[in-house]
């Protein structure tokens, strides 16, 4: 999560390198600090993100920075696991009470009942599988180009799996679309066209 915060700042503060400032971390109320996950941090892990923060905004690429993205991407990678290992265990679950359902109706003999109510059952978890909604994307939005990052209005942050590229006009707070395809993938879609995404955060 700290590296997911981290790494959506470092764009904002690259644009302020150019001033004399405090800190990062000085600037930071001790609302910010506990909403963004920072409060539990010790003076010398502030130290240090300060550090990373400063040396991003100068151009360079530090130790500190390169770790960062790297635990972004891991925390993303176990973040989709969990997941998908969580909608397996659903569809166990399901799939457990959907048979229980039959035995009991079996042992009623009623099979025209058994019938409608497992081609309902099915119909619900087909339904329940897709997920959609619409967000707007925050700041200008260009399309995509590879590894493109969409942060949105919600707070949630995607990013482009794939290495497609489909350069637009710029739009600000481009309305998308993000759903869940009967295969599992989540897409993004905007203007006709979609892509495969992942959920960061």
């Amino acid at each position: 999560m700290r590296a997911i915060l981290l790494t959506l700042f470092l764009a904002v503060l690259a644009v302020r390198a150019a001033e004399p400032s405090r800190p990062f971390s000085q600037t930071l109320t001790a609302e910010q600090l506990e909403r963004l996950g920072l409060k539990g941090l010790s003076a010398a892990q502030l130290a240090d993100l300060d550090a990373a923060i400063g040396a991003y905004a100068r151009g360079e690429t530090t130790v500190a920075v390169r770790q960062a993205v790297q635990q972004v991407e891991q925390q993303s990678a176990e973040k989709v696991q969990a997941a998908e290992k969580k909608a397996q265990l659903a569809e166990q679950k399901a799939a457990t009470a959907a048979k229980s359902a039959v035995v009991e109706y079996q042992k009623k003999q009623e099979p025209g009942v058994i019938a409608r109510t497992l081609e309902a059952f099915k119909r619900k978890q087909e339904d329940d599988k897709i997920e959609r909604f619409t967000a707007r994307v925050v700041g200008p939005f260009r399309g995509w180009s590879g590894g493109t990052y969409f942060p949105l209005e919600n707070g949630q942050v995607w990013k482009q799996v794939g290495s497609e590229s489909n350069e637009m006009p710029v739009v600000a707070n481009a309305e998308v679309e993000i759903y869940q395809s009967r295969n599992g993938y989540w897409r993004l879609r905007y203007g006709g066209a979609w892509i495969t995404v992942k959920r960061l955060q």
